[in-house]
């Protein structure tokens, strides 16, 4: 993981400053990127943030709500007029692939790719496990607090380095070159000397984890805490502003403190807030209100940020 592209932070509804719930996450330098949720008008923020559809390769739809999924086949056929002809891999809830056929099915769309559709059933998982892996990144998923079925998911991300422990080689007479690499590739080294040494006894694996958890819609949740155990960030719904938790309860929705109790209990680093509700960007101060964290925030507390459309945070 490279980077997040918050292509879309509205709930409901965009507004003049906001998409409604998109995000790319970018891997290999840009080669390539995921898309989770993809509400109406998606395509055109993916224009904009300077991504290309053919680097696209999974997208996870965390519900069936409309403001997730209703830019979803018009990003599909569009990245089928541009000639792209990759595969495409889609996470979804049971009932996503049904959408997704009667839409492209009534408009006389053509696909000129091929997908493949993962169903995500809520049976599976109650609670968190492996959705799907992918070389050294895993996806794990569980099923959230909300009125549908409604899915959150933690991408963990590892990388090994191999160093070479130098001076145990120099000890043994060994200068850098080539061989140096064959110690990081083997796991036994014939050398020229008739000497075979184990690698293992001059490598050193160094693992280094990344972890972002993407809670779309929900109330708070104790997967939403299993799923974000320790991540470096914490994407999570707040639809609603501490004053207004009555509202947050009866939609199955997320205030500010929800989300930064969830972000507390799982002690992650930094804590990053989406779906903000449209009545929050109205003139006359709301906003603002909605924007002062000072009340709830307690020393140690994880680094809160709100999040903006076409706002990006670095791995």
């Amino acid at each position: 993981m490279d980077k997040i592209v918050f292509l879309g932070t509205s709930a409901g509804m965009p507004t003049q400053e906001r998409n409604v719930p998109a995000l790319a996450m970018i891997f290999k330098s840009g080669s390539e990127f995921w898309l989770f949720d993809c509400g109406e008008g998606t395509q055109r923020q993916i224009l904009q943030a300077n991504l290309k559809l053919s680097r696209l390769s999974n997208i996870f739809i965390s519900h069936l709500h409309g403001d997730h999924t209703f830019g979803l086949p018009g990003l599909l056929a569009t990245r089928g007029l541009l000639g792209v002809k990759k595969p495409l891999n889609i996470f979804g809830p049971v009932g996503l692939d049904v959408f997704l056929k009667n839409n492209l099915d009534y408009s006389y769309t053509h696909i000129p790719y091929p997908y493949h559709f993962y169903p995500i059933e809520k049976t599976k998982f109650l609670t968190p496990h492996l959705l799907w892996e992918q070389g050294n990144i895993a996806i794990y998923c569980g099923v959230l607090n909300h009125n549908i079925d409604s899915f959150g998911f933690a991408i963990i991300e590892k990388n090994i380095k191999k160093n070479i422990l130098r001076e145990k080689l120099l000890d043994l007479a060994i200068p850098p070159g080539p061989v140096y690499k064959k110690f990081k590739e083997s796991e036994m080294i014939n050398l020229e000397d008739g000497r075979t040494l184990a690698s293992a006894d001059f490598v050193k694996e160094t693992v280094t984890t990344k972890k972002v958890c993407y809670c779309g819609d929900t109330a708070f949740s104790q997967n939403a805490i299993v799923l974000s155990e320790g991540a470096d960030i914490l994407i999570h719904e707040a639809t609603f502003s501490v004053q207004s938790k009555e509202k947050a309860i009866r939609s199955f929705h997320s205030t500010v403190e929800d989300a930064l109790r969830v972000a507390r209990l799982a002690r992650v680093k930094k804590l990053v807030l989406v779906h903000i509700s449209p009545r929050y960007n109205d003139v006359s101060g709301n906003f603002d209100n909605y924007a002062q964290f000072s009340g709830i925030v307690s020393p140690g507390d994880p680094e809160i940020i709100l999040a903006e459309d076409f706002m990006e945070i670095m791995m």
